[in-house]
């Protein structure tokens, strides 16, 4: 007899082939609502095995880009800045930026050239912008170097962080970058409140969301069920994803993520997967948000920006781009989530997009991303079916991970078509 996916699943959190792991996954109308959890909240040696706990707190990390894109696209309805200007209106900053070209020979003095073209939201949100994250960026990490200059995901002030020189001339690229940050800085400066209140008061409170919150260091009842991180021995690539996808999964003392006074919009977000009640039952907060955007009736935007949010955006050579990064194995393992070599993707302000159905997955159109420290998510609206995959484990891109993740998903597709049939009802 086959073994099912919660077979599997416990068994590799038993064996520590994998850390705990929270699954949540829904159709459209919450008719089909599945959740499971498996393994423990901490791998430390000599802490006594607690299981993982429904309302234990995530760090969700890239996750929250979908809802700064979310954010975004709301004060775009409301007027407060459009898709499609000049951003250095609210952001200064940006203003007569540079282009890092290299290095002259033999020493540390980077080359620039000063951009011709115009940063746009557009631009920020489809990491077409130029910008790009120092920490995964080597010739980033050496400019910060050349002026005594620490790299770090969360360490210091979020302007800091997010202030480089471009990798290339605006539109004419794809590089993963701090555009969601710097519009998540937009949103603050056009609105006057914090992107967490923002957030609040826009996404989280219209959809019930309780537990969401960018600074668990001030609240010690969130802090105090935050789940620990965990890292895959045998380290890293050069590609930042696991060097051996078998090696042992232990306790790591890095959380990776650091108290900060900012909101980032970019990875800064902390959730529980099972807080608080929705319809019958429980519910992950964040698949709620998933199940906003997947209905065909979304509460948090017009019908228009929903299909905006789905829209692939990169063509020509920011296209060509980010198609030549996911020829390579390990870069398509972190960007491709579990999609098959040579799939056909593009990205919208929302997230990937997968541009071909996937046999017995997602649809044509279905968007996706994740969080470091490997969460997934995906939305498929053709389909009626948005999930979660949640762990705290490093380093990101874990093929191991990954396969869970398809195996999952295949099989709530699978489930959630027997259950229409049951029910009476034709479903995905």
């Amino acid at each position: 007899m086959a073994s099912t996916i919660e077979d599997q699943l416990k068994a590799a959190t038993t064996s520590l082939d994998l850390p705990g792991v929270l699954l949540v996954a829904s159709d459209a109308t919450n008719d089909f609502h599945y959740e499971k959890i498996f393994g423990v909240r901490s791998l430390k040696e000599g802490a006594a095995p607690e299981p993982m706990q429904k309302d234990d707190i995530f760090w969700i990390a890239s996750c929250t880009k979908l809802m700064t894109s979310i954010a975004a696209l709301q004060c775009i309805e409301r007027g407060l800045f459009t898709l499609d200007e000049d951003v250095t209106k609210l952001l200064p900053e940006l203003k007569d930026i540079e282009i890092l070209t290299g290095f002259e020979k033999g020493t540390q003095t980077p080359i620039l050239a000063v951009a011709t073209k115009t940063i746009t939201v557009r631009l920020l949100l489809t990491h077409a912008s130029g910008l790009a994250y120092d920490a995964f960026t080597p010739i980033l990490r050496r400019w910060r170097k050349s002026r005594g200059e620490e790299t770090h995901l969360s360490k210091g002030s979020l302007l800091h962080r997010c202030t480089t020189p471009l990798l290339f001339e605006p539109g004419e690229g794809f590089a993963y970058s701090t555009g969601h940050d710097w519009v998540g800085i937009m949103i603050e400066r056009a609105t006057g409140i914090t992107l967490g209140e923002f957030m609040r008061n826009n996404i989280w409170d219209p959809l019930g969301i309780t537990s969401m919150t960018f600074h668990p260091e001030q609240q010690p009842e969130i802090r105090s069920s935050m789940v620990d991180m965990s890292q895959r021995l045998g380290g890293e690539n050069l590609f930042g994803t696991p060097a051996n996808p078998m090696a042992k999964v232990v306790w790591s003392k890095d959380n990776v993520w650091a108290p900060n006074k900012d909101d980032s919009g970019g990875g800064g977000a902390f959730v529980s997967h099972g807080h608080c009640a929705f319809d019958r039952g429980r519910a992950t907060d964040y698949i709620k948000i998933l199940r906003s955007i997947t209905s065909a009736s979304t509460s948090l935007l017009t019908p228009q920006s929903t299909t905006l949010l789905f829209t692939p955006q990169l063509s020509g050579t920011s296209l060509s781009s980010l198609t030549t990064l996911l020829r390579i194995r390990e870069l398509n393992d972190s960007m491709a989530l579990s999609m098959p070599m040579g799939t056909k993707l593009n990205y919208s302000l929302g997230g990937m997009i997968t541009l071909e159905d996937i046999p017995g997955r997602r649809r044509k159109g279905s968007m996706f991303w994740s969080g470091l420290p490997n969460v997934f998510w995906w939305a498929d609206r053709e389909g009626g079916m948005c999930g979660v995959y949640t762990s705290q484990m490093m380093p990101t891109g874990d093929p191991r991970s990954l396969a869970m993740l398809a195996g999952f998903e295949k099989e709530m597709y699978r489930r959630a078509k027997e259950a229409g049939k049951a029910k009476g009802k034709e479903r995905l």
